[in-house]
């Protein structure tokens, strides 16, 4: 294995525990495919699952800015409507505002079923990335803690688990249970190289 590959490993490693991007993951997928061997491709299929959990919590975030957004305008855009046909009708305001009002409530609340939709999808993208890291996790663990039984190691990784498989838990505290234990498997996956082990 090349030390300047590895030498050049460690500063990526260091950005990816302490502020992870997608895009630094990607780089150090590059390095890893460069080593080779068993310890690299153990590491690379992490980084590999990190990147995706990290593209697909982008893309969710984003998208359901975007959907608020859409149905706040689209909300404003009813009443607007709403408002300009009454006060063009002159007739009877208060009929024509109830009327207005109505059609911006099923607005409302169909944007607020599209957020529900969006909760939806993001907690069946938690729980599959949770599905991946409790293997990882089981599988570090049985190197680092060695003397753990079968029961102990199951509810140690349960224990770590917990918080993004709780449904009551908000999305901003899953993401950053998944993203640390993310940034903790490859850690240990990466090891191995770094310390000249593979």
């Amino acid at each position: 294995m090349s030390e300047s590959i590895v030498a050049g490993m460690r500063p990526l490693l260091e950005r990816i525990l302490t502020n992870p991007t997608a895009e630094d993951v990607w780089q150090i997928q590059k390095d890893l495919l460069a080593i080779g061997g068993e310890a690299a491709r153990q590491a690379r299929t992490v980084a590999g699952a990190f990147h995706s959990c990290l593209r697909n919590m982008q893309s969710k975030r984003a998208s359901r800015n975007a959907s608020r957004q859409g149905a706040a305008l689209g909300t404003a855009a009813i009443a607007s409507v709403g408002l300009q046909e009454t006060f063009a009708a002159q007739e009877d305001p208060l009929k024509g505002l109830l009327a207005s009002s109505v059609t911006a409530m099923l607005e409302v609340g169909s944007a607020l079923k599209g957020a529900q939709a969006w909760e939806v999808e993001a907690s069946l993208m938690y729980y599959d990335i949770a599905w991946y890291l409790y293997g990882e996790l089981w599988d570090v663990s049985l190197t680092a803690r060695p003397e753990l039984s079968p029961d102990q190691r199951r509810a140690s990784t349960d224990l770590l688990l917990e918080p993004v498989l709780d449904p009551h838990v908000a999305d901003a505290t899953k993401s950053a249970v998944l993203v640390r234990l993310f940034q903790v498997v490859l850690a240990a996956r990466m090891w191995p190289l770094l310390s000249g082990r593979p």
